[in-house]
């Protein structure tokens, strides 16, 4: 194609301007022949039989058709603005209860941390001071001195050692250590 059979661009938006006008042309004379011409036609016709029924309709419909989409409209705004305040103050009340029952969980959760500590401190209380009356009593002043081994085997682990990143190996040594060294190494290795 040349350039000179191309449609410019004003030539184009006429063309869709007339398909578009002819289209609205032909709704309007739809509407008019299906639905206006024959509303028009029996209202012609109810006027020419009751004039003044016809004319009080008229008269009562343009009077109460401003006030009849006021109503309309104030009714939608207050059922529309009634429920968004609905679901915000729903919104409010919820969070305001469930923040009521956190804060009440919460405090039974701490109060069970607590007593089960107390009741925890007593239940071994009473168990070392059972064990102490009946050590005691079967054993005399022994009792005494089984009962702190047996508390201290039971209720205190001892520390465990990690092990050391370091040779235990001693090497370029001149003179071997003494024994009592090594045994005296030993001993404190076991207290």
């Amino acid at each position: 194609m040349s350039d000179s059979e191309t449609p410019s661009a004003k030539e184009q938006l006429t063309a869709h301007f007339e398909k578009s006008a002819s289209a609205v042309r032909g709704y309007a004379d739809q509407f008019e022949s299906s639905y206006a011409r024959p509303a028009m036609k029996t209202t012609s016709a109810y006027f020419d039989e009751y004039p003044i029924t016809s004319t009080f309709v008229t008269i009562f419909a343009s009077l109460t058709i401003f006030p009849v989409l006021t109503f309309i409209a104030l009714s939608l705004f207050t059922i529309l603005s009634l429920s968004f305040l609905a679901l915000c103050c729903a919104f409010v009340v919820s969070s305001a209860v469930i923040l009521f029952f956190l804060s009440i969980l919460i405090l039974c959760v701490i109060t069970a941390f607590f007593a089960s500590g107390f009741f925890t401190a007593l239940a071994i209380s009473t168990y070392l001071l059972w064990r102490f009356v009946t050590l005691v009593r079967s054993n005399g002043r022994d009792g005494l001195s089984s009962w702190a081994v047996e508390t201290k085997t039971r209720f205190i682990r001892p520390k465990r050692r990690e092990p050391s990143d370091e040779s235990a190996v001693v090497v370029d040594m001149k003179e071997a250590p003494s024994e009592d060294i090594l045994v005296g190494n030993v001993k404190q290795e076991n207290s």
